[in-house]
């Protein structure tokens, strides 16, 4: 299995818009895809959560994560019409994106 992590950072005034694209729009379409297992949307701790526990800071707080059977499978997603369909109504209400791919080297269910 593969992981997929798009980091985004969402000004407060879009975080409403930018759930419900995620929600409406980006995780119906995943499921459609052959090889799909399951996403995630998270959102960052507040600033001030994250100095009280002494976390990591980040200029991001949101995360994607996808998790496909196959890093092809993946690829396949992101060449689908259902990805161009769904990719475009996220970035636009980010003023940063960045993302990363994992090998899932282990789980627990």
């Amino acid at each position: 299995m593969i992981l997929f992590q798009i980091l985004f950072e969402i000004a407060d005034d879009r975080r409403a818009e930018f759930e419900k694209a995620y929600r409406d729009v980006f995780q119906p379409a995943l499921r459609k895809q052959t090889g799909f297992v399951t996403s995630k949307l998270l959102r960052l701790y507040s600033p001030a959560t994250i100095r009280e526990i002494e976390g990591l800071s980040s200029e991001f707080n949101y995360e994607f994560n996808f998790v496909f059977e196959t890093e092809d499978a993946r690829r396949q997603w992101a060449k689908s019409a259902d990805h161009d369909i769904a990719w475009p109504a996220v970035p636009d209400l980010a003023k940063k994106v960045g993302w990363r791919g994992y090998d899932v080297v282990a789980s627990s269910g």
